[in-house]
């Protein structure tokens, strides 16, 4: 993992605008450990059933180096996993794997001394081979990804030009906006496996289906609650900062649910837990949108729009993935890899330069700013507008993002779930690529197209894409166009964000996006329910087609209202 995210890194600072000839100035303080480390580990490449001794050798040299310069960004990452793999090794004379894990990633099971399989003694099993990543076919420990973390930081750090001199870069290819979409993409990341992992020990604990519910809203509510105070909290703060200590709360909530459980704590105080790392997600994702026009200038702020809501849906996926392996592999201690990602993005977060004032809130100060953004958005021609138009065209998103499994088993998967789970997941990744496909090909091209026009024509491929589904003979065929959709959703996203963006001053931009995210989530919460009701009553490929149609009408009268249809 070491020498991958080395070559990962200087592939990224060099396309991200560093400079591969400061390499020729790299130095680093008792490298020859490095070389025998190296020496030893190619031994034990050719000669698999070489003494244990070596391959524990090996990784203390590592981590010995990696200790020394700390200084260096990424250093302490790699010290720290090592250290990690170290410690699982000795105490189990080797590193334990899960042939299950194993089979299931597609890797052959390990041959050699340092691997031994898991069972009911194994210490430590948390630390062990068992995160499977089948891109490569392989298993992973969490110290293997700190070491391949912390081995991309380094060279990704010290190919770029001073903090300063980034900071006035305020471009796509910068170290600033590097570091930022890292950070969230990885923040985001976690995010699903809290999810996953609180239903999972929720249901194992009470075998209810209304309690396990409530843990669903429990993950996901404050996020359509709280995000109008949100707002208010991440502009006081300032954005970098509020996200910044939103992580470092975060991993302090959720590191700590794995220990209530194992002391036998009530299922209400880990709801509580959960709950109040949800009210911190509120402050962070207001401050994330609020904080990219301070890091690349207004003509490329569409395009790192459309590349911040490209990644949201591949991590949102990948996330609810590894949530699910990692619940399978590790039970609760799944919440540990959560609250490993949320300080992996403080790491990334504290590197970025932004110039921002903190102010004092006091609770009169939070009510009178969250109601600010809320008169903000409803005292400009241009939000309210907007605001209004996209929450009548986004009627069709709450009802098929809800329906679509139901519509899936019962349209394609003769009516079993299992079927159904895994065509779901399909339509899901079909969304995803469509998603990331449009943010890679459209921006070059939309630039010189009015937002307004561009937010229209997003809703009206939309809605009709929506009502295609709805009539899909077949699963490919409907596979397809949830790829068209993700398509479309890059087209009425983009200008949209963009628009708030642009028609908020940087002191009101969190607090704005907070009260439009409270908006458009509690608006959402009474169409699922409604949804649901009416897909049972009248069938859900029907209330689809329906719910595509208002999109699309909605569309077509926005094309005859100046103020949505002329922003520039």
């Amino acid at each position: 993992m070491l020498v991958s995210g080395v070559i990962a890194g200087i592939a990224a600072g060099v396309a991200f605008g560093g400079d591969w000839r400061r390499l020729a100035t790299f130095s680093l303080r008792l490298w020859p450990l490095l070389v025998i480390a190296s020496v030893l580990r190619l031994v034990a490449a050719f000669i698999p059933f070489v003494p244990l001794g070596v391959y524990v050798v090996a990784l203390i040299c590592v981590a010995v180096v990696a200790a020394v310069n700390w200084r260096l960004p990424g250093s302490a990452l790699i010290a720290v996993g090592t250290f990690m793999n170290v410690l699982v090794v000795m105490l189990n004379t080797g590193m334990p794997f899960d042939p299950q894990t194993v089979v299931a990633a597609g890797a052959p099971l390990p041959n050699d001394s340092l691997h031994v399989e898991m069972g009911d003694g194994t210490r430590l099993p948390l630390l062990a081979d068992i995160i499977p990543v089948g891109v490569v076919r392989a298993v992973y420990s969490a110290g293997d990804f700190l070491i391949g973390f912390g081995g991309f930081l380094i060279p990704f750090m010290w190919l770029q030009a001073p903090p300063e001199t980034n900071a006035a870069r305020r471009e796509l290819r910068s170290t600033n906006f590097a570091l930022f979409w890292l950070a969230q993409v990885i923040s985001r990341f976690g995010d699903p496996i809290t999810l996953v992992a609180l239903t999972f020990v929720t249901y194992r604990a009470t075998q209810s289906a209304l309690l396990t519910a409530i843990a669903v809203v429990t993950a996901t509510l404050p996020n359509a609650l709280f995000s109008l105070f949100g707002g208010t909290i991440a502009d006081a703060l300032g954005h970098r900062r509020a996200m910044l200590w939103c992580d470092i709360v975060r991993v302090a909530l959720i590191g700590v649910v794995p220990v209530l459980l194992a002391a036998d704590a009530p299922l209400g105080i880990i709801f509580l837990v959960v709950l109040l790392a949800g009210v911190v997600g509120a402050i962070f994702n207001p401050a994330r949108g609020a904080i990219i026009p301070a890091l690349v200038t207004s003509e490329r702020l569409a395009a790192a729009n459309s590349l911040v809501y490209a990644s949201d849906r591949a991590v949102e996926i990948g996330g609810a993935l590894a949530g699910g392996v990692l619940v399978a592999t590790v039970g609760e201690g799944a919440f540990y890899f959560d609250a490993l990602t949320f300080a992996l993005s403080a790491v990334l977060i504290s590197r970025v330069v932004v110039a921002e004032e903190m102010t004092r809130l006091t609770w009169t100060r939070l009510l009178t700013d969250a109601r600010d953004g809320l008169l903000f958005i409803r005292r400009s021609a241009v939000l309210w507008a907007n605001t209004l138009f996209s929450l009548a065209a986004q009627v069709a998103n709450p009802i098929i993002n809800s329906l679509t499994p139901v519509f899936l088993v019962r349209r394609f998967a003769g009516n079993d779930p299992a079927v159904g789970a895994v065509q779901f997941g399909a339509s899901e990744a079909a969304i995803a690529f469509g998603a990331v496909l449009g943010s890679a090909l459209l921006p070059s091209y939309l630039a010189h197209v009015r937002k307004g026009r561009l937010l229209i024509a997003g809703f009206a491929i939309t809605g009709t894409v929506i009502v295609l589904i709805a009539a899909a003979p077949t699963l490919p065929v409907a596979l397809i166009l949830f790829a068209v959709l993700g398509i479309a959703n890059v087209v009425f996203y983009v200008p949209t964000v963009t628009i708030l963006q642009e028609g908020t001053t940087p002191e009101m931009r969190a607090r704005v996006f907070g009260a439009r995210i409270a908006i458009t989530n509690l608006s959402w919460i009474p169409l699922i329910l409604l949804g649901g009701v009416l897909g049972d009553a009248v069938g859900v490929d029907l209330l689809i087609g329906l719910a595509g149609l208002i999109t699309l009408g909605t569309a077509l009268i926005g094309a005859f209202i100046p103020a949505v249809r002329d922003v520039p």
